[in-house]
């Protein structure tokens, strides 16, 4: 079993601690919450109302609804593909900032 250490926010493994204090950079940490902000001011000013686009879109062809908007230049299946992109592209963004803080996760004593 590996020595453990305390610090002021619990204990942690020493040695995944020595290995982290001379490679992990933690200003990564502020570039992440800088990420995160960016993708929640995407949501808010283009995702969001995108999606309820497609949906009203979605909801005349598949559901035979009413139009609740004139037909614009863009199609249901290039607005659906256009979304789909930014929502994988996103979850790419969010996998790698889970990935990054999985060192300082693995901290945790076994």
């Amino acid at each position: 079993m590996e020595k453990e250490i305390r610090t002021p926010y619990g204990p942690v493994r020493e040695k995944a601690l020595e290995e982290l204090q001379s490679s992990f950079d933690t200003r990564q940490l502020l570039a992440a919450v800088d990420q995160g902000d960016r993708f929640c001011a995407q949501w808010r000013e283009e995702l969001r109302d995108d999606l309820l686009a497609l949906h009203a879109m979605a909801h005349t062809v598949i559901n035979g609804a009413p139009l609740t908007a004139p037909p614009g230049k863009e199609t249901l299946a290039a607005r659906a593909a256009s979304l789909s992109a930014a929502f994988s592209e996103a979850a790419e963004e969010l996998r790698a900032l889970g990935k990054l803080l999985d060192p300082i996760a693995d901290l945790a004593p076994d």
